[in-house]
């Protein structure tokens, strides 16, 4: 369900082009989607209509996840450089 929560985030931003320049469908989007990550939607629109009968609040979970690991991260690595600057003062 993460996997179809980020496809559907991404097609919705149209900033993904095929080669003619173009928004590309949702099956091929998702059919690109299954061969770069080894796995099968089975059907992406009842992956999409499941997605968007959840409530408000669980809409972008998986979406949620990655933005609180990106910006532990963030944090973690901030830190790090900053206990550098000092060690070198």
């Amino acid at each position: 369900m993460g996997m179809a929560e980020i496809l559907t985030s991404l097609r919705l931003l149209e900033g993904i082009e095929d080669e003619t320049g173009k928004n590309p469908s949702t099956i091929a989007f998702s059919d690109t989607f299954e061969q770069a990550f080894g796995f099968s939607f089975n059907d992406i629109y009842d992956c999409q209509r499941e997605l968007f009968r959840r409530k408000p609040c669980n809409l972008t979970k998986t979406l949620d996840a990655m933005k609180t690991a990106l910006t532990k991260e963030y944090n973690r690595r901030k830190s790090q450089r900053g206990k550098k600057e000092n060690e070198k003062r």
